[in-house]
């Protein structure tokens, strides 16, 4: 009998506890405002400090009255699901159409203005053999005007030129002829020197056998403007040509 009463009592006991979980508790005010907050844009622990509650009690009641329309923990673990390939707006998974300089050359176009990054696509369709035969002619001519600027015309051709004016009083730098002729001589062997190189890598370059019938043209050329087409070596051709160059300014003295 006195089991029976037992049996009895716990089962009343479990049945009102189980009935009490069945009915829905009522929400805690402070949850409701701290939810109306979040909604507004406030942080979680601006709230908490706001309502004077700990702030692991809002990432609770967020978690579990799912004010995001789900739970905190299913988004974390679709946070560290990681899809294979090509990660969404990731430039770098697909090849970009059209033109790809700006890919290729993305640290450039940070720094440089457009139009020397649309000179950078151009050089990249050349070959550096060509690119080097226009170093030679751009060069060569330049060797050429420099012959009109340097000129001395007699050992009188002197210049003054101001090199500073100020209180203490004007600064002079007073050129002779032979001044200027030897800092033209100076100048002259530097794009001699320079062209010479130029056009020792470029014959080089044209015995290989993936060049053109043109490109090897260019160094007969070259030759022949430089006043000897019987010179095979370059470097001949060039070193008779400014010894004819210095022999004629010497004669105009």
């Amino acid at each position: 009998m006195r089991r029976q009463g037992c049996g009895l009592v716990f089962y009343f006991f479990t049945k009102r506890r189980k009935g009490r979980e069945d009915v829905p508790k009522s929400r805690n005010e402070k949850s409701i405002k701290a939810e109306e907050l979040y909604r507004q844009g406030w942080k979680l622990v601006d709230i908490a400090e706001k309502l004077g509650i700990p702030s692991g009690t809002v990432r609770r009641w967020k978690s579990n009255y799912k004010w995001d329309g789900q739970s905190e923990r299913s988004d974390k673990s679709k946070a560290n699901v990681r899809k294979r390939g090509g990660q969404p707006n990731n430039k770098n998974a697909t090849g970009p159409p059209g033109n790809t300089h700006a890919v290729k050359h993305g640290l450039f176009s940070k720094y440089l203005p457009q139009s020397v990054l649309d000179i950078v696509g151009e050089l990249e369709e050349k070959q550096p053999i060509d690119i080097l035969w226009e170093n030679i002619t751009l060069t060569y001519a330049n060797l050429l005007h420099a012959q009109r600027i340097l000129f001395v015309e007699d050992k009188a051709d002197g210049n003054v030129y101001v090199t500073s004016e100020g209180e203490g009083g004007t600064g002079y730098e007073h050129q002779t002829a032979w001044d200027k002729q030897g800092r033209a001589f100076a100048a002259l062997a530097r794009i001699q020197s320079e062209l010479r190189q130029m056009i020792k890598t470029y014959d080089e370059l044209t015995r290989s056998s993936l060049v053109t019938e043109e490109q090897r043209l260019r160094i007969d050329s070259i030759k022949a403007k430089l006043g000897n087409d019987s010179v095979n070596r370059t470097e001949s051709a060039l070193d008779e040509y400014f010894d004819k160059l210095e022999d004629n300014i010497n004669g105009a003295e």
